[in-house]
């Protein structure tokens, strides 16, 4: 082992190296899932001014669906972040993923130095070894893969970060009046606002000062703990205030709290599974629910669930390694077993990336002491063959992540009941412009459920697109009678009516689109738009600044701007305005030929005869952009 000449920095180079390497390729993903309303269709995060909403919201407020389950403002923040570095190239959100779980392996190493101190066994005064080998191990697991290969995982890779963070630190401090006591604070307020997860750490705090068997007065330990209790305190007043109380939404609402309460017991086991079994890993698995504890699966999960709480009562004296070790994979999982506030997707396998490390310093353990009672180099080669089994499966199962398309036909060929996978895959067929295939899907999905609002508003979308208003209007209208409450379907039902030349009805479509989510920025424009066409030119200028505002990224709101400040007389504003919307879209044609118009109005010929000529690429049926360059070249 000697051999081996590892140092403390060289153990964090080498955790660097695997953590980044296994994820190389992911970077090149797409926005997949919910990554396209948590990022693209999330206006918080392009706007600064927005963060006091951010921290007194729900998390998913700014959609307009009322209140939600959960309270993370710090997830919107590194969003916010990420896009004013990055802007919407996805790569880089990756790389803010791959950021934290680079940090939190490194952690995982630092935690496990501080418990393996001792070597309790292991071997006399070799903490570090079993130390970095739990963190490799941590590092290449494939059960990683959705926190860290997708987008959306970024609460789960950052409230690990922090809780890590702030569990060292009291591990460290030497008393409350440490610095390192202090920070430690701070970083568990910081994980509590990435994720409720995190408060579970004053559990494990308290586990952690349990099995030292430290002689300690109730006053001491009380000094340590409540200052804890009252971060988590500030937090619920937070949360409670935002999300106007614990858990307003109650998920599977079918069932009984007596299912609720005996469904624990095969979660449980099922995240136990995956930790040991890393296969067959699904981002969208079907939830079936026992409906008696006296069903073999029930009972097989009852009897497992309570003989690992017997082994860890067991372990408690016995092992302190071993007795933390198992609590640190049960703790973090007590909020996902809480089936109510849970959404759909009851099991999840991002649930399992803070308790991997109490598994993965299990199996360091495990083999460390294996090693021990033979030659030393033997712990090399189980070692090395674990490190490649998981970064083989870590570096496969990447690519699932990388487009919509990839994502839900994984998704469908191993859940083939789950309506909600083939609807978006019908929806990953439409983005690659196949109709047909993604119809298909959208019928599928009915077939499974009739009551899918979402899979009929898409096969409105479809409708729409190639012309069939009616047909669409009566999609719209069926998804509406589903789900009242769809903002999307309200604004695409009034633009439908629009194109029927039914003002009335899609101005009153768009306004209560606007009503549900007033962050609609789409609707925003669309209602701009008859505002502009009826003559309200400073209406229309109102909804266009409401809307270029909600999405700075929407080069039609800022062109119809610069037309409709061009129209007020306001010359500078309409420019500023289409030089905007070209820079977010360079072929824009309409705001080239705008512009163009506006040079020439005032004698900058070149300037025109550049704009009219872009114009001309873009869009060569223009009449008026070819007589305006016909005039400019017949005047020179």
């Amino acid at each position: 082992m000697e051999k081996l000449a590892l140092s403390p920095a060289l153990c964090v180079l080498i955790l660097l190296i695997l953590s980044f390497g296994v994820y190389l390729n992911s970077v090149s993903g797409a926005f997949v899932f919910d990554d396209n309303y948590q990022v693209l269709g999330n206006p918080w995060i392009k706007d600064v001014s927005r963060i006091p909403e951010i921290f007194t919201s729900d998390v998913w407020a700014f959609k307009g669906v009322g209140v939600g389950n959960y309270y993370r403002p710090l997830m919107h923040l590194f969003y916010m972040l990420s896009y004013h570095v990055f802007g919407l190239k996805p790569w880089g959100f990756h790389l803010v993923n791959m950021l934290f779980h680079a940090g939190v392996s490194v952690l995982v190493f630092l935690v496990a130095l501080r418990l393996f101190k001792d070597g309790e066994g292991v071997e006399p005064g070799g903490s570090l070894i079993p130390a970095f080998v739990a963190a490799v191990f941590f590092a290449v697991h494939p059960i990683h893969t959705e926190a860290v290969a997708w987008i959306a995982g970024l609460p789960e890779v950052s409230f690990t970060f922090f809780y890590l963070l702030s569990f060292y630190l009291y591990t460290r401090a030497g008393g409350t009046g440490q610095w390192g006591f202090g920070l430690s604070l701070v970083f568990f307020f910081m994980a509590a606002l990435s994720k409720e997860t995190a408060l579970t750490l004053p559990l494990l705090i308290f586990a952690y000062d349990y099995s030292s068997g430290e002689k300690a007065s109730l006053r001491s330990r009380l000094k340590r703990y409540i200052p804890y209790l009252l971060v988590a305190g500030v937090y619920f007043v937070l949360r409670t205030y935002a999300i106007k109380g614990f858990a307003p939404l109650k998920s599977h609402s079918d069932l009984s709290g007596y299912e609720y309460f005996i469904n624990i017991f095969p979660l449980f086991v099922r995240y136990l599974g995956k930790l040991v079994l890393p296969v067959n890993m699904n981002a969208l698995y079907v939830f079936h629910p026992v409906s008696s504890i006296l069903e073999w699966k029930g009972m097989f999960a009852l009897i497992f669930t309570l003989a690992f709480a017997a082994f860890a009562y067991y372990m408690r004296k016995r092992s302190r390694l071993i007795f933390l070790s198992l609590l640190w994979i049960a703790l973090p999982l007590l909020p996902v077993l809480y089936i109510p506030a849970l959404g759909k997707n009851a099991f999840a396998d991002r649930y399992l990336y803070l308790p991997s490390a109490g598994f993965t310093m299990l199996l360091s353990m495990g083999l460390c002491r294996l090693a021990a009672s033979r030659r030393k180099a033997f712990l090399l080669v189980p070692v090395v063959a674990v490190t490649g089994l998981y970064s083989a499966g870590t570096i496969k199962r990447n690519p699932v992540w990388k487009d919509g398309l990839a994502l839900w036909g994984d998704v469908v060929r191993k859940s083939p009941d789950a309506y909600e996978a083939h609807e978006n895959l019908g929806a990953a067929y439409h983005n690659l412009g196949l109709a047909d295939e993604a119809v298909k899907e959208y019928l599928k999905a009915l077939e499974l459920n009739p009551y899918h609002a979402l899979a009929h508003y898409d096969i409105g979308v479809v409708y729409g697109e190639h012309g069939l208003v009616d047909k669409a209007i009566e999609e719209y209208r069926i998804s509406l009678r589903l789900n009242p409450y769809a903002a999307n379907a309200h604004n695409n039902l009034g633009s439908a009516y629009y194109e029927k030349g039914l003002m009335d009805e899609a101005v009153k479509e768009y306004l209560k689109a606007l009503e549900l989510n007033p962050y609609h920025a789409l609707a925003h424009y669309n209602i701009g738009v008859v505002y502009g066409e009826h003559g309200l030119v400073d209406k229309a200028i109102e909804e266009y600044r409401i809307s270029s505002k909600l999405d700075p990224d929407y080069a039609n709101a800022h062109n119809n701007l610069g037309r409709a400040y061009y129209e007020k007389g306001l010359v500078d504003e309409a420019v500023k305005e289409y030089r905007t919307a070209l820079m977010l879209n360079p072929v824009h044609a309409t705001a080239h030929n705008d512009l163009g118009r506006i040079y020439y109005e005032q004698g900058r010929t070149d300037e025109a005869v550049g704009e009219f000529k872009k114009e001309i690429e873009i869009n060569p049926g223009n009449e008026f952009a070819h007589k305006a360059l016909e005039s400019i070249i017949a005047g020179k």
